[in-house]
């Protein structure tokens, strides 16, 4: 049988069109970079009230009322604020900030950046808008005295020599 038959007697049942199924769908990546898995976040909105240690890097977003510690690096988003003292390796900061900075390396402001209180730091980088009140100390001592102090061990000093009133 042909196509364009035109035998009009011959009328066998044609199928009915079906779809075909969908094959199956691998999951994938999302097309975004996810934030690294030692990133914390702090989204806005949140108010926290108290220390934050954390050995990676955290983006603050919300209101943090206390200290912040961290080995990595501190990012305070413009919506960000700190009521507190901010001890890290590295640091970025656009929103306002109330209290000490140890920034161990680097510290960069951006341009919405609030700053009231002092710095120190390794480096520093300032863009045009900043408004920091405060003392500033930069260089290498300034990041040694930023650095996180393990906690010292007591000791007893006995003195070396003796004292004999004549």
């Amino acid at each position: 049988m042909s196509i364009f038959s035109s035998n009009k007697d011959n009328k066998e049942p044609q199928p009915a069109y079906t779809p075909p199924a969908p094959k199956p769908v691998a999951a994938s990546t999302p097309s975004y970079s996810a934030p690294s898995s030692n990133m914390t976040s702090i989204a806005d909105g949140t108010v926290l009230d108290g220390q934050i240690k954390v050995e990676g890097d955290i983006r603050i977003e919300g209101i943090i009322k206390g200290t912040v510690t961290s080995k990595g690096k501190v990012i305070v988003s413009a919506s960000g604020k700190i009521d507190g003292d901010i001890i890290c390796g590295n640091a970025e900061i656009s929103g306002h900030v109330t209290g000490k900075l140890k920034v161990a390396d680097i510290l960069i402001l951006r341009e919405k950046a609030n700053i009231e209180g002092d710095i120190n730091t390794g480096k520093l980088v300032i863009e045009n808008g900043v408004k920091f009140n405060g003392n500033c100390s930069m260089g290498s001592a300034a990041a040694a005295a930023s650095a996180p102090v393990p906690p010292k061990m007591e000791q007893t000093v006995k003195p070396s020599h003796s004292v004999v009133n004549a």
